[in-house]
Order: C-alpha cells, then sequence, then structure tokens
C-alpha cells in the first residue's frame, strides 16, 4: 500500500493524505493508516564556488518532483515511482544520483543524513533505476531538459517491518556548450526524501502521545497568544496528526486553529508549526482544547489533552497604575 501519485505504480494498497520535508496528557493509540503521496518539499540545498568571471555568470537550476514520497508496502513486493528531473538553466550539466539513510534529528523536522551509506554494498540493497541510471554514475543534462527518472523499490520477503528513510540525491557540475566540464568547482544538489513503511498489515501499530501541549498562563488583551505543541511518536511507523485546538473563553467566545497534518517520524519528537491566536474578546479566562487522532481525519481512537489560560489588560493595566501613582 502507498500514498498515490499518478506516476507511481505499485503492488500495494492506496489511499490518500496530505504532504516533508516536523506535542500533557500521556496517551497511545492505534488508529488508521491512511496512505497517499505527499507532495512537500523537503530538501534543496547548493554548494556553490566558482573560480572565474565566466563561472560567476553561470546560474545552476535543478528541480525534482515529487520531492517526497511516502509509501507502505509489503516484503517481497516492488514499487515503481517516477520522478521528474529538470535542468531549469541555460548550462549542460553533469548529474550523478546518490542515495543516502537519514534519521529525525530535533523537534524541528530536521533530518541528519548520513553520508557513509552506500547502496551497492548495503544489505539495505532496495533500490535500482528501472529507467537506466545508475547510481555514482553520472549522466548529462541539456539546458531546460526534463529527464523521467524511475526509481525501483524492492523489498526482500524477509525484510524486517519498520521504517525506512532514504534521500535519493543528485549531484550537478556545469558543463561548457560541447559537454566539457567547464573551468569550475560549481557543485548543486537537490534531493528528494523517501519515507518507507515495510508492513504485512494494512493498518500498522501506530503509537504516539502529546509531550507538550501548553500556552502562557497570562496573556495580553492586546496580544496573540502562541501554543506550544509537541508530539512524540514512540512507535516504529510515522504517522501524522488529524485534529485541531478547540478555544472556548467564559463569555462563549469560541475558535479553532487546524492542525497541520505533518509527519511524525519514528521514535522521534516534533514540534508542529501553530499559528497564533487571538479571540474577538480577548478578556477572561479561555479553555483549550488539543485533539487529534494519528494518520486518518476523524479516525479512532483520539488523544486530546485541555489547558486553561487568561486573557488580561495587564498592559493597560500598568500604564493606568503608574499614571495614578505618578499623579
Amino acid at each position: 500500500q502507498r500514498r498515490s501519485n499518478p506516476t507511481c505504480h505499485c503492488e500495494e494498497r492506496s489511499n490518500e493524505a496530505i504532504p516533508t520535508e516536523i506535542l500533557k496528557l500521556n496517551g497511545i493509540a492505534t488508529p488508521r493508516f491512511a496512505s497517499g503521496l505527499a507532495m512537500t518539499l523537503v530538501l534543496i540545498f547548493a554548494l556553490c564556488t566558482l573560480n572565474s568571471s565566466k563561472a560567476r555568470a553561470q546560474t545552476v537550476s535543478l528541480s525534482i518532483w515529487p520531492p517526497l514520497l511516502e509509501v507502505q508496502m509489503i516484503p517481497g513486493k516492488t514499487v515503481i515511482q517516477a520522478y521528474q528531473l529538470t535542468n531549469n538553466s541555460d548550462s549542460f550539466l553533469e548529474v550523478t544520483p546518490k542515495i543516502f539513510p537519514f534519521t529525525p534529528q530535533g523537534e524541528k523536522g530536521e533530518i541528519n543524513i548520513s553520508s557513509k551509506f552506500k547502496v551497492q554494498s548495503s544489505k539495505l540493497d532496495f533500490f535500482s533505476f528501472a529507467s537506466g541510471e545508475q547510481f555514482d554514475r553520472p549522466f548529462s543534462l541539456k539546458p531546460q531538459e526534463t529527464k523521467q527518472i524511475v526509481l525501483k523499490i524492492s523489498l526482500p520477503k524477509d525484510n524486517p517491518e519498520k521504517d525506512y528513510y532514504f534521500t535519493l540525491l543528485f549531484s550537478t557540475i556545469i558543463k561548457d556548450e560541447v559537454g566539457e566540464k567547464s573551468k569550475t568547482d560549481s557543485i548543486t544538489q537537490i534531493g528528494a526524501n523517501i519515507l518507507l513503511t515495510a508492513a504485512y498489515d494494512e493498518k500498522p501499530l501506530l503509537l504516539g502521545r502529546i509531550k507538550n501541549f501548553s500556552a502562557p498562563k497570562i496573556s495580553d488583551s492586546f496580544s496573540a497568544v502562541e501554543f506550544n505543541v509537541v508530539l512524540e511518536n514512540f512507535g516504529k511507523t510515522f504517522w501524522k496528526p488529524f485534529g485541531k485546538i478547540e478555544v472556548v473563553g467564559i463569555l462563549k467566545q469560541k475558535g479553532e486553529i487546524k492542525l497541520l497534518e505533518q509527519n511524525i517520524l519514528e521514535t522521534s519528537s516534533r514540534k508542529l508549526d501553530i499559528g497564533k491566536y487571538k479571540p474577538s474578546l480577548p478578556i477572561g479566562p479561555f479553555k483549550a482544547r488539543l485533539e487529534f487522532s494519528l494518520n486518518e481525519a476523524n479516525g479512532e481512537p483520539k488523544l486530546s489533552q485541555e489547558i486553561v489560560f487568561w486573557y488580561l489588560p495587564w498592559k493597560l493595566l500598568t500604564i493606568l497604575l503608574l499614571t495614578v501613582l505618578i499623579i
């Protein structure tokens, strides 16, 4: 089963989920596993050093689509995924494909790519190209050319059931009009992340908890409140939160903030990007309730937690009090 895309063919299930590449009540949940191809830009980085005036005038622009592949597959099966690699520059490019594993790092969705990994010599040799390319062997891209790269993922039948995370990386070197390397050491790298779940069960076990849900105890009535939400995945399969924060005031003020469906990778925590909130009448006590399911909208069971905070015009009251004391 996989997260679907029109260019992707596989021998698995298919359903839809949103795209990335990044939450104090403790709870454990095993909700449904929604699959779909998430198309969120996860990794683009460039390292450029130009040694001549001609090289300084050159611009390297390489793009890849989709930038993120999310797939669940049964060991012993094969997945085919087509990528579109485009040279958006006016230079000939020499492109070398590589693939490296990565691990989650920190609570902001960062990743740590292991450059020591070599697909050809690894026991995790899942990957090959159905379109003829080979890892660590360069190929050429003409100016403004788009090339379809077809990645084949094959899991051995006895492969352990768990998550595997990889970055498919393309490194480029500028070439001149006749295909020779230019006299520069200009290198650009672009990557597409792969989140691979090996599982026999259509709905693998998902485990999560709310690590932190908080807000300032007292917020000024002229300011917006900012919630801190950190979710923890202590299982072996990544998931996304589907839910919201509902806010209710003592004077019946109501509002809600929809959670971004950001991937929480295995055995990691992630701080969600939560927008600031300010009610139409910011005065008095408010109750905020965080509630979400794992990987499926309206799925069961749900994790939830409530907190209470106050809106008071304390800055204005401070100014008035100082004014009275001065007078």
